[in-house]
């Protein structure tokens, strides 16, 4: 396997859930986190709409019926289902996953590259070649659901995984390699 010589972390996507409740009491905000009484289950509101909160950062399943509060507000949770917004399509949001994964950063290719890791073809013609980085098979990875973040210096930044590949030695698969694909936010 080729030498891991930096470290990443990489995030999972998640769906954000939707809270039905009934009986409110007090105001809830948004940021604040929400606590079920008999689950102990918290969860932070990501947006408030009239009898429903939509929340993030889930710490588990709520149970249905019982009592749901933060510091301000408080009601009774009716359904915990999948959010799904005003065009049908379901809503993400990104958690640290797996920390100081061992990895390695590279563009793919040979030398004479310019300072965006563009390859210089010997007609004179740039070449962009995708931004790679290699895993260990002891991570848990998939394009998708995963991203990649690096506070590596010339490769700092949030990445999605366009493609990954197990990668396969003599008896064994040695390691992933993900194309990367630079999250613009």
């Amino acid at each position: 396997m080729i030498g891991l010589v930096h470290t990443c972390t990489l995030q999972k996507r998640h769906r954000m859930q939707k809270l039905t409740y009934t009986g409110p009491a007090g105001t809830a905000t948004v940021g604040q986190t929400v606590t079920g009484k008999t689950s102990q289950k918290t969860a932070v509101i990501s947006q408030l709409v009239t009898g429903y909160l939509v929340v993030k950062t889930l710490s588990g399943t709520f149970t249905n019926g019982e009592a749901i509060s933060t510091t301000t507000w408080s009601g009774t949770l009716g359904t915990q289902t999948d959010y799904v917004n005003q065009s049908g399509e379901y809503q993400y949001y990104w958690s640290n996953d797996q920390l100081l994964v061992p990895c390695r950063l590279y563009y793919s290719g040979g030398g004479g590259r310019n300072a965006k890791g563009e390859i210089i073809h010997e007609t004179g013609q740039l070449l962009d070649q995708p931004l790679k980085v290699a895993l260990p098979t002891t991570c848990t990875v998939d394009a998708l659901e995963y991203r990649v973040v690096s506070t590596v210096l010339g490769f700092t930044g949030t990445y999605d995984i366009a493609t990954l590949y197990p990668l396969s030695g003599p008896s064994a698969i040695t390691h992933y390699e993900a194309v990367l694909r630079k999250v613009t936010v």
